[in-house]
C-alpha cells in the first residue's frame, strides 16, 4: 500500500512540473526569449544586451559621444623619430657628390636612398628630351632643366634602369639602386657627368709594351686649392709612376689588377672585374679622421683625386686598403 502511494505522488508532481514548464497552448520555451511578464525597461535591456554582443567593444560609447559632436583628439606627431643615416655623420667636404667623366658606351651607375632626392646632370650644352624609367612604381623622375633630372625612389632595396633621350639622338643609360635609411654608403645626392668638351683628360691608354700613351698638352681636372689651377693642370703620361709599388689588403672583391699615380691623381684599374664591381667611395686619413676625397671615372679607370699614401675604398661592409710604398 505505502509503495503505490509512493509511485503516484511522483506520477502527480512530475505532471506539475511539465505543465508549469510549457503554458497550455504555447510550444517549448525558445531560449533567450523574453517572458511576457517582462517590464519594458527589461525589454530594451536584453535587447541592448544582444546588440552590444554583437559590436567590437568600446563602439557604442564611441558613436553616442560622435553622436553628440565629440569625436576625439587627432594626434599629428612631428616626426616617428629614429630615421637618420648615420653615414652621413662620418666627416667630408663633398660627400654625396658624384662627379663623372662622359663615357659612350658604359652605364652610369647612381646611388640613391628612400626619402632622398637627387639631381642627375648630363653635360652642359646638351638637352634632354624624354627619359624612360624602368620600373615607374618605384623610382620618380622629373625634369628640372635642359639637361638636369630629379629622381627619387620611393622604396628601398630595389633597383631599376633608366634610359635619358637627348635632342642629338643620344641615349645615356643609367643603373638606379635605391638603398635605405641604415645603408652605410652615402646617396648621391648630385650625380654630374662631365661631358668630353669640358673633362680634358683623355683615358689613359697603354701600349703593348705596357707604356703609357696619350697626349701630353691635354689639359686634367686636378685636386688643388686654386680653381684655376684645377682648369689648367697638364696631363702628363711621362708622370705617371707607382706601377708594382702599391700594397694592397682586404676584400678580394674590390682588389684592383693596377694601380698606378702621377703629380695629382691615384688612378686604379679593375681589370676584367669593372662590369661587376660596385664602385665604391674612396677615403684618405687626416689628422686620424677618414675624410671622403672625390672620384670619378674615365672609360674603366677609377681615378681617385688624391695623392695620399694610404687609400681606403669602401663599398657596404667591404673596403681595401691602397698603400703607395714608392718615392715621391
Amino acid at each position: 500500500m505505502t509503495f503505490r502511494f509512493f509511485v503516484l505522488f511522483v506520477v502527480v508532481t512530475v505532471a506539475g512540473s511539465a505543465h508549469a514548464q510549457t503554458p497550455l497552448g504555447q510550444g517549448p520555451a525558445t531560449p533567450g526569449s523574453v517572458s511576457t511578464n517582462t517590464t519594458p525597461t527589461q525589454r530594451v535591456a536584453a535587447a541592448n544586451s544582444v546588440v552590444n554582443s554583437t559590436l567590437p567593444v568600446g563602439s557604442v560609447p564611441q558613436a553616442q559621444a560622435q553622436a553628440a559632436g565629440n569625436f576625439g583628439p587627432l594626434a599629428r606627431p612631428e616626426s616617428i623619430g629614429g630615421q637618420i643615416q648615420e653615414a652621413w655623420s662620418r666627416p667630408g667636404k663633398k660627400q654625396g657628390i658624384h662627379v663623372q667623366n662622359f663615357c659612350g658606351d658604359c652605364v652610369y651607375k647612381v646611388r640613391l636612398r628612400q626619402y632622398m632626392v637627387s639631381a642627375i646632370q648630363l653635360p652642359k650644352g646638351v638637352k634632354i628630351k624624354s627619359a624612360d624609367m624602368g620600373d615607374s612604381s618605384r623610382f620618380e623622375v622629373k625634369k628640372r632643366s635642359d639637361n638636369t633630372l630629379a629622381v627619387k625612389p620611393t622604396g628601398a632595396g630595389v633597383d631599376s634602369s633608366m634610359l635619358v633621350y637627348t635632342d642629338d639622338g643620344d641615349v645615356y643609360s643609367f643603373y638606379l639602386r635605391a638603398e635605405g635609411i641604415n645603408s652605410k654608403s652615402v646617396p648621391d645626392v648630385s650625380f654630374r657627368i662631365i661631358g668630353p668638351q669640358s673633362a680634358g683628360m683623355s683615358f689613359v691608354e697603354f701600349d703593348g709594351k705596357g707604356n703609357p700613351v696619350g697626349g701630353g698638352g691635354e689639359t686634367a681636372l686636378a685636386t688643388h686649392n686654386s680653381k684655376d689651377f684645377l682648369q689648367t693642370a697638364k696631363f702628363d703620361p711621362g708622370a705617371l709612376r707607382g706601377w708594382n709599388q702599391y700594397k694592397l689588403w682586404g676584400d678580394k672583391k674590390l682588389r684592383p689588377e693596377q694601380v698606378f699615380r702621377d703629380d695629382h691623381f691615384t688612378y686604379i684599374q679593375f681589370g676584367d672585374k669593372w662590369n661587376d664591381v660596385e664602385l665604391p667611395t674612396a677615403y684618405v686619413v687626416v689628422d686620424g679622421i677618414d675624410e671622403l676625397v672625390n672620384t670619378r671615372v674615365q672609360g674603366t679607370t677609377f681615378i681617385v683625386e688624391s695623392t695620399h699614401r694610404l687609400i681606403t675604398l669602401k663599398s657596404g661592409q667591404s673596403f681595401m686598403c691602397i698603400q703607395y710604398k714608392g718615392g715621391q
